[in-house]
């Protein structure tokens, strides 16, 4: 039987209720035992004025573009701008960038995310992503689908089947990712749907992130258009309505389903979404958002209907790193109006939730995963969420199921 370890911090923060001052954290066998004002017996080890949370999920990154030093273009470019620069890096998944990212999104508190993957042909996965250097966070990735073309979409259909189930049964940790209605024919999206659906498995698509994506699907017209042209892609054999809304209504049959971005949703897609907030998610990357300079958000729209909302960094190709603990910091100054334990559960239990795992992950609550992360805080009284987004305040320790890792 394993020894319980006693950890106590200057703020427990359950997000399953208020944080608790000075408070314990037992772990055994990896699990959360025990959490309150005390422990239950044995030695304590004290981390002193710190906030211990629940390891941070991301719940959108690209890790194959985590060794690019800085996001692609100025401030504002426009979005089919960044696409043609995206386009022109080629292929760019590596081990390197792979266990890069994974190594700084673990030193910066994140212990699970969700990776869009693109794994070479020939390849079950990006090089090293199923062999990184332990200690890593877990990853849960999502196979990126593109298929523009009858032939290209044929061959992803395929890919997708092989990448989702081995001898007929699905293979844990894995989904699939449509890319964007611009890259998609209808036909491997709703194959696509098919295979999550059948094998419970997560979902994710780029969807409603730009003005440029909206007048395409409404009249066909605009730069997207111009870009698809130049590339010899019949546009016309890819749209499948003309708003959102049309995509929604058939990414809903996937069960579990990721929207990512969603920065020009309408009244009438969110509500839709909030009427299915049990299985479909948004995932907003508030500094990618700002990258770009798209109209201000609906994120707080999202958040009042009943949208279930949880947070990205999305890649470095558009955010500065893969740090969720800044990506907090910046949505908290951008929407001061959102209570700060709404938002920190937006990065810990409902993005669990919405990846069908907060019976495992995302709070401080007995029977869970004991993946923790400590964050210093200023020396000063305060409020206790206050003090946890302050930007003096940095990650000094993670644990994965219960043991340290190496700083």
């Amino acid at each position: 039987m394993s020894a319980t370890i006693h950890l106590r911090a200057r703020y427990v923060f359950p997000v399953e209720g208020d944080p608790i001052d000075w408070g314990v954290v037992s772990i055994e066998g990896g699990r959360i035992a025990a959490v309150g004002a005390g422990a239950a017996g044995g030695e304590v080890e004290d981390l002193g004025n710190v906030a211990l949370l629940p390891g941070l999920i991301n719940a959108h990154a690209h890790l194959d573009l985590a060794a690019l030093p800085r996001p692609i273009g100025p401030a504002g470019i426009g979005f089919v701008d960044w696409l043609r620069e995206v386009i022109a890096l080629g292929t760019r998944t590596e081990g390197t960038s792979i266990a890069h990212g994974a190594a700084e999104a673990l030193q910066s508190g994140t212990t699970l995310l969700v990776d869009i993957a693109q794994p070479q042909p020939g390849e079950d996965l990006p090089a090293s992503a199923g062999e990184l250097l332990a200690p890593a966070p877990a990853i849960l990735s999502l196979l990126e689908l593109i298929g523009p073309t009858a032939e290209r979409a044929q061959a992803a259909m395929e890919r997708a089947e092989g990448f989702l189930f081995a001898s007929g049964r699905p293979r844990p940790g894995r989904g699939l990712a449509p890319h964007a209605p611009y890259t998609v024919r209808p036909e491997l999206l709703d194959h696509t749907v098919g295979l999550c659906a059948a094998a419970g498995a997560t979902l994710a698509m780029h969807l409603a992130e730009s003005a440029e994506e909206i007048e395409w699907l409404h009249d066909g017209g605009g730069p997207l258009a111009d870009l698809l042209a130049e590339r010899g892609i019949d546009a016309a054999a890819l749209a499948i309505g003309p708003r959102p809304l049309d995509y929604l209504r058939r990414l809903q049959r996937a069960g579990r389903v990721l929207v990512v971005h969603g920065n020009y949703l309408d009244e009438e897609e969110i509500a839709f979404l909030a009427a299915r907030a049990e299985r479909m998610a948004v995932v907003c990357c508030p500094r990618t958002h700002a990258h770009f300079g798209h109209r201000r958000d609906p994120l707080e729209a999202m958040l009042a209907a009943g949208v279930g909302v949880v947070l990205g960094s999305d890649s470095r190709a558009s955010a500065p790193e893969l740090d969720m603990l800044a990506e907090l910091r910046f949505a908290a100054r951008r929407h001061p109006r959102i209570a700060p334990p709404q938002l920190l559960a937006m990065a810990t239990l409902e993005a669990a939730r919405a990846l069908g795992l907060a019976g495992r992950r995302g709070s401080i609550v007995p029977g869970k995963r004991a993946d923790l992360v400590a964050v210093e805080l200023p020396a000063r009284e305060g409020d206790p969420h206050q003090l946890l987004l302050d930007e003096s305040s940095a990650v000094c320790g993670v644990w994965l199921g219960g043991s340290p890792a190496p700083r």
